[in-house]
């Protein structure tokens, strides 16, 4: 199913100008949300023991196994734009999210999280627990192999938080790069709801946006992993004298050089790790997704708390 075309048909059909239609639509994403109810097709497993291809290690870092989360069927996941997951062959998802956080740096975090990529027709067994310490986690309540059920997956809408936040006390200059200034922008907010009403969430997230921490970065955009990208590029760039940014246009610089990267990469997978106050994500550019590229994904545990 064409989800854009969708939207843009039944947005036209309300009278809304097509050029205020298209101008929305580019920031309208589809993402896949998992979850262990079964209201949807049936497209893999949180928990338990995974299916490893014969003769490979359990995923570990140097100071021990890291947990298995969950596997995803390629073939079985819904398809949607702008996630250009593989056709078949399955996902496997690995992180210790307490050491993931307590890294200092970005490249130090990758060392406790893992996607591993099994294409399909290749020979798996199920691996064994591997040895580890008793207390895995400082939550003491989380078990190194978690529960184990099958994932059912719909696809929902997703918009960015600036779209709906109708606070203009907290709206800064500058707002036609985050398309805030919209005639219609609450007519069709309220149509995406429409064809796409809120599901209970999800377990497991594919695409769609980068879920805040509940830290603003600016004064529209929550604090997310384009975000923390984007402070670092504008950084480096002003420490390698290629840029100058005045104090009171950071925000709004900072705002324009996250919606580039936003274009440039996608969160592959979301999901809380088993701990209501950790939430985990995996990006990866585009064109790496595109060519199966799984190792070069970027891990970004947060603290919601």
């Amino acid at each position: 199913m064409d989800y854009h075309q969708h939207f843009r048909r039944a947005a036209i059909e309300r009278g809304i100008p097509g050029d205020e239609v298209s101008k929305f639509a580019e920031f309208l994403r589809f993402a896949i949300w998992a979850s262990g109810r079964a209201n949807g097709v049936p497209v893999g497993r949180s928990g338990g023991l995974p299916r490893l291809p014969v003769g490979m290690g359990w995923p570990s870092s140097e100071y021990g196994p890291l947990p298995f989360v969950a596997s995803l069927d390629c073939a079985a996941l819904p398809r949607v734009d702008g996630l250009a997951l593989p056709a078949d062959g399955s996902l496997l998802l690995f992180l210790h999210h307490e050491w993931a956080y307590d890294t200092c740096s970005i490249a130090d975090e990758q060392k406790f999280a893992r996607i591993v990529y099994v294409p399909a027709g290749t020979d798996t067994a199920t691996a064994e627990e591997p040895d580890h310490d008793e207390e895995m986690f400082c939550n003491l309540t989380l078990d190194f192999v978690g529960r184990e059920y099958d994932l059912f997956a719909t696809v929902n809408a997703e918009l960015p938080s600036w779209f709906e936040d109708d606070d203009e006390a907290s709206q800064s200059d500058g707002q036609e790069h985050l398309a805030r200034n919209l005639a219609h922008r609450k007519e069709l907010c309220a149509l995406v709801r429409d064809l796409w009403p809120e599901g209970n969430g999800a377990d497991v997230c594919l695409g769609g946006y980068s879920m805040g921490i509940g830290e603003l970065a600016t004064d529209n955009m929550y604090t997310t992993p384009e975000t923390r990208m984007a402070e670092n590029i504008l950084e480096a760039r002003e420490k390698a004298g290629e840029l100058v940014v005045p104090p009171d246009e950071w925000h709004l610089r900072l705002e324009e050089e996250a919606l580039r990267v936003m274009r440039e990469w996608v969160p592959l997978v979301q999901f809380e790790p088993g701990d209501e106050v950790y939430h985990a994500r995996f990006l990866i550019r585009h064109d790496d997704l595109s060519a199966g590229r799984f190792d070069k994904a970027l891990s970004f545990t947060a603290f919601t708390e």
